[in-house]
C-alpha cells in the first residue's frame, strides 16, 4: 500500500516482522525470495537481509556461499527490469558490504573476477545495466571510504583501515579507469544532450570519478 495509507502501527508490525525474519531465515531462502517475489518492499528487505546475514554469520558461511550471495545480488539487479531505486540501492549496498568484509581473508573470492563482472556491466549495450554498474561502483566507494564500525559484524576500526588500504592498492585505480572509459564512450554517443537518461548517466560517472580523485588515502 502507498505510504500515506499505512498506519504507524502497521509500519511497526512490518518492521518487527522483518527484523524477526532476519534472525531465522537462511541465505539460500533469502536468494529464493529475491528471485520469486514481485513485491518491492519485500525485495528491499531481503536485499538488506542478505548483506546483514552474511556479515553476521561470516565465520560460519563457506566461501562459495559468500560468493554466491553477492553475485546473485548483482545478477538480480543487472537482469531485473523496472526495479525500484531503493531496491537496487539495498542490493548493491549489501553486495559492497560483502566485498569489503571479504577483501582481507579472500572469502568473497577473486577480486579480478569481481572487476571483470563490473566491466561487463559497464560495457553492456543496455544503458540500464550500465547505470547499475555505476551505482555498484558508488556503493563500493562508499563502503571502503566509510569508517562505519559494528562489532557484531567484526567490522572494527583496524579492520576498516586494513580493508581500505588493500582496496587502494588495486581496486580504486581499476574502478577509476573503468568509470572514465565508460564516460568517454557515453560522451561520444550522438545526441547526448537530447537524451536525458544518457546525460544523467554521464553525471553519475562524473560524480563517481570525482569521488575517487578526491579520495582520502590512508597514511603509509
Amino acid at each position: 500500500a502507498p505510504p500515506n495509507v499505512v498506519t504507524s502501527e502497521s509500519r511497526e508490525q512490518a518492521t518487527f516482522f522483518f527484523e524477526d525474519l532476519k534472525k531465522k531465515i537462511t541465505i539460500s531462502e533469502c536468494l529464493i525470495l529475491l528471485r520469486e517475489s514481485k513485491n518491492p518492499f519485500v525485495l528491499f528487505q531481503i536485499g538488506q537481509a542478505v548483506g546483514e546475514i552474511v556479515l553476521r554469520d561470516w565465520s560460519l558461511i563457506e566461501p562459495n556461499d559468500v560468493q554466491v550471495a553477492y553475485k546473485t545480488l548483482l545478477e538480480f539487479v543487472a537482469t531485473s527490469l523496472s526495479l525500484e531505486s531503493y531496491v537496487v540501492g539495498a542490493c548493491l549496498k549489501s553486495a559492497a558490504m560483502i566485498i569489503k568484509r571479504g577483501i582481507l581473508d579472500g572469502k568473497s573470492g577473486d577480486q579480478e573476477e569481481l572487476y571483470q563482472f563490473i566491466h561487463q556491466m559497464l560495457t553492456n549495450e543496455s544503458s540500464t545495466i550500465q547505470a547499475a554498474g555505476c551505482l555498484f561502483i558508488s556503493a563500493l566507494i562508499e563502503q571502503f571510504s566509510s569508517a562505519w564500525r559494528n562489532s557484531k559484524f567484526s567490522i572494527t576500526w583496524d579492520f576498516h583501515l586494513q580493508a581500505k588500504s588493500t582496496f587502494e592498492n588495486n581496486g580504486l585505480r581499476r574502478l577509476l579507469e573503468m568509470s572514465l572509459t565508460t564516460l568517454h564512450a557515453l560522451s561520444n554517443q550522438e545526441d547526448i544532450v537530447g537524451n536525458n537518461f544518457t546525460r544523467r548517466l554521464c553525471d553519475r560517472f562524473l560524480e563517481v570519478s570525482e569521488n575517487i580523485l578526491s579520495w582520502n588515502f590512508s597514511s603509509r
